[in-house]
C-alpha cells in the first residue's frame, strides 16, 4: 500500500538513506471543526495509506517549532467530521502533548505539558475495533504512557499516517522518523 497527500505541503522530501520524513509546514494550515473557535479548518498536511481492520501506527516526531499551535504527528482519518490527531503541538512557548478527536464534525482537544528541554516525541496509535489507544513516550526508551482512549467508529477503511500543520505562523520543518503502519 502507498502512501498519498491529502493536502500536500510545497517542500517535504524522504532520505533515501535514514528514511526520514522532512516537511516544511505551509502556511494558515490545520485540522479543527467548529467547537471553541466556530471555524472549520481542513487544510494541514496529511500523508497517508489506507487501512483496513484493527492496526498500529508508531513514528518519532521533532520538529523546529516556533508558532502558536505548531504542530506534528498521527492522523486517523475516516472522513473531514471523523478523526483523531495527537502529537506535539507548541503553546504559550511550549511543547505539549496533545490530542484531538473530532465526531460528527465537533473537535475536542487535550494537552500534557512536556518537559522544556524534549527533542523528540515516540507516538503510538493502536486500532482495536472502535477503540483508539493513543499513547506517547517522552523518554526514548518506548516505555510508553498512555494519553488517551478514545471511540472512533469502524469504517471498511481508515487512512492512517502522518500529519503536520502551522494554524498561526509562516510554517515550521517537521521531521518523521521511524514512521511504522501495520495490521494487528
Amino acid at each position: 500500500m502507498s502512501y498519498e497527500w491529502l493536502n500536500p505541503p510545497k517542500t517535504w522530501h524522504v532520505d533515501d538513506n535514514t528514511k526520514i520524513i522532512t516537511v516544511q509546514t505551509d502556511e494558515k494550515t490545520d485540522f479543527w471543526r467548529k467547537t471553541h473557535y466556530g471555524f472549520i479548518r481542513d487544510n494541514g498536511h496529511f500523508y497517508s495509506k489506507t487501512m483496513t481492520g484493527n492496526f498500529t501506527c508508531e513514528v518519532l516526531v521533532r520538529g523546529e517549532y516556533r508558532d502558536l499551535y505548531d504542530q506534528a504527528g498521527i492522523m486517523v482519518r475516516l472522513d473531514e467530521e471523523n478523526w483523531l490527531k495527537c502529537g506535539i503541538e507548541f503553546v504559550d512557548s511550549k511543547q505539549y502533548a496533545s490530542v484531538v478527536v473530532t465526531r460528527d464534525g465537533f473537535s475536542d482537544w487535550s494537552i500534557i505539558p512536556m518537559k522544556d528541554n524534549l527533542t523528540a516525541l515516540w507516538l503510538r496509535v493502536k486500532r482495536s475495533k472502535e477503540a483508539l489507544h493513543i499513547e506517547y513516550d517522552d523518554q526514548g526508551d518506548k516505555n510508553y504512557k498512555m494519553m488517551r482512549l478514545t471511540y472512533l467508529p469502524e469504517r471498511e477503511k481508515t487512512q492512517v499516517g502522518i500529519m503536520c500543520a502551522s494554524p498561526d505562523g509562516n510554517g515550521f520543518k517537521a521531521y518523521f522518523e521511524h514512521l511504522n503502519i501495520e495490521k494487528n
